[in-house]
């Protein structure tokens, strides 16, 4: 083993990777203001390293990562399930195995498990939801319009798609604000994810037990209890594994998103008044701030030796890839630091490629697309509130602490 170049003597990698291939990078640590300029740096650099430290230590402390930089290769390893595995459970991190469920599942068992899931947030569903989604937004915006300013996440960019979600999950939403916090300490805190996990596990398991004394019709918790993969019932732990799952997600990436889709219109008042004379525009802008300001950074687990993307990688190496690095390579994109709201086409992977595409991804590109429109047709011109200093999250999912807004 050899130190790393970059740190103190507390790094370590392995032998297989050349040294002048080291640098520091587990999307969490360092972060500025504006962590997709800053990591989209790294586009200067080769187009794989190693970096001594994952964002996704999946029970172990000081686990390294290849991190890879280019679109085309990103693409390569989320297609290619059968050697960049997904199969090492994030339960290790409270000293248990059970599996998030369909994400932690390979082909073919992966395609088995998701079947039944699919439909829970198809186009038509989601679709569904929208008078529901708009009325919540508007009765969250007009809280606050005659305030002249708030603290966006805490007010309106968490309190809408969560709502939303917990509804759709048959779920009360009078404790958000503890939701949010395991979410959070899950997402973005190494040191206490184990803990959170488990009592996340605990109140799913409660919530569960209460949906099979109690069913409730066209929730996703109800639902979940009857899957079937093929033949064969969900046991237990594979309906936990499920609801675990659709309850973090729809907790955190759609709040992050929106916070940075915010911040941006608030820095730029142009933009904001584009979209509110031509709404029509909405769609495609919103597919804009997805690339500019995509959250997610994933991580695989070689099942075998490879030599790929110009490297040697040996089985159990892990390999990141993320969508801060994905949307912003200069290969797949003109210009990718410019923020076109008209860009096309755009092909981003902001919601993943291959077998674990994004399951929610119809649901937030409608959650977002209903919150800009119910802003802009409600507030007036608003912006970021002077001496503003933003502190960003890192980790599996990138966020924001908070967005003072004022108008």
């Amino acid at each position: 083993m050899h130190d790393d170049p970059q740190r103190s003597g507390n790094w370590t990698v392995p032998d297989h990777v050349p040294a002048d291939l080291v640098r520091f990078l587990d999307f969490r640590t360092g972060l500025g203001p504006c962590p997709h300029a800053q990591i989209s740096e790294f586009h200067k650099g080769p187009p794989v390293f190693y970096s001594p430290l994952s964002h996704q230590d999946r029970g172990g402390e000081g686990r390294g990562a290849w991190v890879l930089t280019k679109a085309e290769d990103i693409r390569k390893m989320l297609q290619n399930a059968n050697l960049f595995s997904s199969a090492e459970p994030r339960s290790y991190a409270m000293g248990e195995s059970w599996k998030l469920i369909p994400l932690e599942l390979d082909p073919p068992e992966h395609g088995k498990f998701r079947a039944p899931i699919n439909p829970l947030l198809s186009p038509k569903r989601v679709a569904a939801l929208e008078p529901r989604m708009r009325e919540i937004a508007a009765k969250l915006i007009d809280q606050i319009k005659n305030d002249h300013e708030c603290e966006f996440i805490a007010t309106f960019g968490e309190q809408m798609p969560v709502r939303v979600f917990l509804e759709m999950m048959g779920m009360a939403d009078d404790e958000l604000a503890k939701f949010r916090d395991w979410a959070d300490m899950i997402v973005h805190d190494r040191a206490r994810r184990g803990q959170a996990m488990s009592e996340v596990k605990v109140f799913l398991q409660e919530q569960i037990a209460e949906h099979r004394a109690n069913p409730r019709e066209g929730t996703l918790v109800t639902e979940v209890l009857s899957f079937k993969a093929g033949d064969k019932p969900f046991s237990d732990e594979e309906v936990l594994g499920t609801v675990f799952l659709l309850f973090i997600g729809g907790l955190d990436t759609v709040v992050s998103s929106l916070s940075f889709h915010f911040r941006y219109l608030a820095e730029n008042p142009d933009e904001q008044r584009r979209l509110r004379e031509d709404p029509s525009l909405l769609p495609d802008a919103v597919e804009e701030l997805f690339r500019a300001f995509p959250v997610v950074t994933t991580g695989r687990i070689l099942s075998e030796d490879t030599d790929m993307f110009g490297v040697q990688m040996k089985k159990g190496d892990m390999v990141a890839g993320s969508t801060l690095l994905s949307t912003s390579d200069p290969d797949e994109f003109e210009n990718p630091e410019i923020i076109d709201l008209a860009r096309s086409p755009n092909r981003h992977n902001a919601f993943s490629f291959g077998p674990h595409r994004c399951l929610g991804s119809h649901l937030a590109r409608r959650e977002v697309q209903v919150a800009i429109d119910e802003w802009l047709k409600r507030m007036p011109e608003f912006r970021v509130k002077p001496g503003t200093e933003f502190e960003t999250l890192g980790g599996g999912v990138m966020g924001m602490r908070e967005l003072p807004l004022v108008w």
